[in-house]
């Protein structure tokens, strides 16, 4: 049953904290040869705020800053941001919503909370940023059965030091989703997807629709499987692109004359101008995605799997195919454990540079002593292996964390 039940008494919280880290990194830059180490420094400030009367209204802000530094190693250290914002408004039947979020990360963040999607990547500095704003509304039709429509607009730029490496582009989505309870802990739905992302720095653009099947089952309080499943359509223009080359009356194939994809200056003694075409491309493909969440007192399970599309940073557009398990697990009041592994597996399917094309695997086993109320202290081991496909070039990273995590006391008041 989809509908909520009588209002109480507002309530409002702040919730400081702060982390310290000590950290050694035995390849910092994720390079292939010749790895750089260093010990590293993190001051990890952060504020959550929230207020909501039940069945009312509810909002949500949470921010934290992220500054690191490298003790051995030029140009890697980072002043990190992040601020996300989610409220609502409620009545008996909808939920009006409205998220937004902005993040600036550097390339060398590979925390899995906050990892920029492009780290290890490339060598040399460099910061994203991104911003987005996603409002939603859910209706609730019966007792039995809702609809959802969202839309998405996100931003992402980068600093102009990478700026022929990367490319800035913006992403434009809008989604319409039906759930249906059929049976008891049984719930059916579809959603179908529109999507258009642009890049005008690398003269490349993309439509992609979606339209899937949905199912999830609740084997109980604790545990719950989900399931889509569907088909996508792909459809890119990339503009002026160089196929052929001309000089002294005659043409010649790029590939016979160049070996950057661009015309020379002069082809023997003649002055070269280039044959510009737009290229389309059409891509038809599957989209699937599978979870399966168990929470009891002591443990918790959660395991996310998928294959979807999204744009990349190099002017294009991948299929990301990946695979997450994440399991915490309360050994003694205040001794605790968690584990998260990691597969990724990265594919251009655009005819653009697949030069960035990558798999990925991370193993984080971290365990965790509770000093006090307010205090605790972690220690985490990271390791991740990285596979430039089209190059076959590997990289590994060997990493370990002493976090001290220090969380204030919940000031809260209600009217």
């Amino acid at each position: 049953m989809f509908f909520a039940v009588a209002a109480e008494a507002a309530e409002w919280k702040i919730e400081p904290s702060i982390t310290l880290r000590a950290q050694y990194n035995d390849n910092v830059r994720m390079l292939t040869d010749n790895p750089e180490g260093s010990t590293g420094y993190t001051l990890e400030p952060g504020v959550k705020f929230a207020a909501e009367e039940i069945n009312l209204w509810d909002m949500a802000i949470n921010a934290k800053g992220k500054a690191t530094r490298f003790q051995d190693i030029e140009d890697a250290d980072s002043d990190n941001a992040f601020f996300a914002f989610n409220g609502g408004k409620q009545t008996e039947r909808s939920d009006w919503r409205l998220n937004t979020s902005f993040e600036r990360n550097s390339n060398f963040d590979t925390d899995f909370d906050t990892e920029n999607p492009d780290a290890g990547l490339l060598d040399d500095h460099t910061e994203r940023k991104t911003a987005s704003v996603s409002p939603s509304v859910k209706w609730n039709m019966s007792e039995t059965s809702q609809i959802i429509f969202s839309l998405n607009s996100t931003d992402v730029a980068f600093d102009e030091v990478t700026s022929n490496t990367f490319f800035d582009y913006d992403l434009e989505s809008a989604s319409f989703k039906a759930v249906w309870s059929i049976a008891q802990n049984h719930q059916l739905g579809f959603t179908s997807s529109y999507s258009t992302s642009e890049s005008p720095d690398a003269n490349f653009s993309s439509d992609t629709t979606v339209l899937q099947l949905d199912y999830s089952y609740a084997f109980n309080s604790t545990d719950k499987f989900s399931f889509s499943f569907g088909g996508r359509r792909l459809d890119s223009l990339r503009t002026g692109v160089t196929v052929a080359c001309t000089a002294g009356g005659q043409t010649f194939d790029l590939a016979d004359v160049s070996s950057n994809g661009r015309c020379p200056d002069v082809i023997f003694v003649f002055p070269a101008t280039p044959v510009l075409e737009d290229i389309e491309n059409k891509d038809n493909g599957t989209v699937v995605n599978i979870s399966y969440k168990s929470k009891t007192e002591r443990a918790s399970h959660s395991f996310i799997g998928g294959r979807t599309v999204t744009p990349s940073s190099f002017g294009g557009v991948q299929e990301i195919r990946s695979a997450t398990y994440l399991f915490d697990f309360k050994n003694t009041e205040r001794f605790s454990s968690s584990l998260i592994i990691d597969a990724s597996e990265s594919e251009t399917i655009s005819n653009s540079d697949s030069s960035q094309d990558r798999s990925r695997y991370r193993i984080e086993p971290a365990v965790i002593y509770k000093l006090n109320k307010n205090w605790n202290l972690s220690i985490r081991y990271r390791y991740i292996d990285q596979n430039l496909t089209s190059r076959d070039e590997d990289s590994t990273v060997n990493a370990v964390f002493v976090n001290l995590f220090l969380h204030w006391p919940k000031l809260a008041t209600t009217y």
